[in-house]
């Protein structure tokens, strides 16, 4: 899979420090017409009872604008819920100085827990990190590490966005009965068309319904997970950034148990 100049134009900007520990790009990527166009997606995306992917766009947005204190804010509700991505950036955050002191135990910390369902591209930042401290470095990281996997590990977070799934599941299960979520479908919403495929997941606009509105892959926690992690799996290997098409007459809710 080939990686993408669109989506994780930051993400990858992130990846690609070296022994410099902070790189910084000869043009701003804000100047770049395809990461603006990721941003207005992010932006306008439903992620109505996914919180995982609230934090991590609200963190990209905030990044990319520079603003590091309401970044890692957002960041650490995108890690609460099991977003590695999010782990991911609040680690290089802290080995870069940004929002907070440069602190390269606690990056190694954050960075551990972001690989811990091994990434390529998270595993080898996660080295290179490691390969910097000293072994009483290392031991203290490693104990700020299990300290924050009590609270951001993915023991303990993926049930907490698994039930964030069952719950959005469910709204929508009764909106089929009479209980309306705030979704519309067709031509109810009139700017329900050219929604997003964002990282290979497809998300309509916020208030609108789509295609996909009611896959496996939006909400059983094993399908939503695997989607989610083929995202990392070949070194950003990340879709480009598409306009779906005007969506189609939804399909019907997988059945509840």
């Amino acid at each position: 899979m080939r990686k993408s100049p669109t989506f994780y134009a930051i993400a990858a900007a992130l990846l690609a420090f070296a022994g410099s520990q902070h790189v910084r790009a000869e043009a701003d990527p804000l100047d770049d017409p395809s990461v603006q166009k990721t941003l207005h997606a992010m932006n306008d995306a439903s992620t109505w009872y996914h919180p995982d992917l609230f934090g991590e766009f609200a963190g990209m947005r905030r990044y990319a604008h520079k603003d590091y204190a309401g970044a890692l804010k957002y960041f650490e509700i995108g890690a609460y819920y099991a977003d590695k991505f999010s782990q991911l950036t609040i680690g290089l955050m802290h080995l870069n100085g940004e929002g907070v002191p440069k602190d390269a135990a606690t990056a190694y910390a954050w960075l551990a827990l972001a690989a811990e369902r091994d990434y390529p591209d998270f595993v080898a930042t996660r080295d290179r990190v490691k390969a910097t401290l000293s072994r009483e470095e290392v031991a203290h990281a490693e104990a700020l590490r299990a300290e924050l996997a009590g609270r951001y590990g993915d023991s303990v977070a993926k049930p907490r966005m698994e039930q964030q799934l069952r719950m959005g599941l469910a709204q929508m299960t009764g909106s089929r009965t009479g209980f309306d979520f705030g979704v519309y479908h067709g031509s109810l919403k009139q700017d329900c068309g050219g929604g997003a495929v964002i990282g290979g997941i497809e998300l309509p606009k916020a208030g609108c319904g789509g295609a996909d509105i009611y896959a496996k892959s939006r909400w059983e926690p094993k399908a939503y997970f695997a989607s989610r992690d083929a995202q990392w799996r070949a070194n950003v290997s990340v879709g480009e950034l598409k306009e779906s098409a005007q969506p189609p007459a939804p399909a019907e809710p997988p059945a509840q148990r």
